[in-house]
């Protein structure tokens, strides 16, 4: 009979009898729920999310109301001088005081009353500053010069003639 139970047989059947034991004590019915554990510390915060689709536009609120006036704006320049009163007898005229913007048609510009061979600075001079001469001389107190309105800007323009004895006279040339 030794041989039937050794020590490593006796071993096993004792384990083997000591696990079922445990099973079967661990085979009853459930107990009762115990009560709640006290609250956790709070946990770290998590990351951004993806942004989402931009939604769509509202609509137009109300106008508001007029702002304050602004400030007065900077002086604008001073104009051309224009010719002297300086007694001449001198005087300009032209064929036509409007023309159309672009016209191809020359304006003559009468001269008179300036001295005998009286060299005449006739001169075209724009609203902006901007100026055209030429020169012509008198004969018997008297000269015509051409103005080509082809290249002249829409607006008034002022047509001054300067004698070199003093004559002077001017007049105005509306392109429109």
């Amino acid at each position: 009979m030794n041989r039937f139970f050794t020590t490593k047989r006796l071993a096993l059947v004792l384990t083997l009898t000591i696990m079922s034991l445990l099973v079967s004590a661990c085979a009853g019915d459930a107990g009762s729920v115990g009560p709640s554990g006290a609250a956790g510390a709070a946990g770290a915060a998590g990351y951004d999310g993806v942004a989402g689709p931009i939604g769509p536009t509202g609509a137009d609120g109300a106008a508001g109301s007029n702002g304050a006036a602004g400030s007065n704006g900077a002086a604008g320049a001073n104009g051309t001088d224009g010719a002297d009163g300086s007694g001449s007898t001198a005087g300009v005229s032209l064929s036509v005081n409007s023309v159309a913007h672009g016209s191809a048609a020359d304006v003559t510009v009468w001269l008179t009353g300036f001295g005998i061979d009286e060299v005449i600075t006739v001169t075209v001079m724009a609203s902006d500053g901007t100026a055209t001469a030429q020169t012509v001389t008198a004969s018997n107190s008297m000269a015509t010069a051409m103005i080509s309105p082809t290249a002249l800007a829409k607006g008034v323009h002022a047509v001054i003639a300067e004698g070199d004895k003093n004559g002077k006279a001017s007049t105005a040339l509306n392109v429109k």
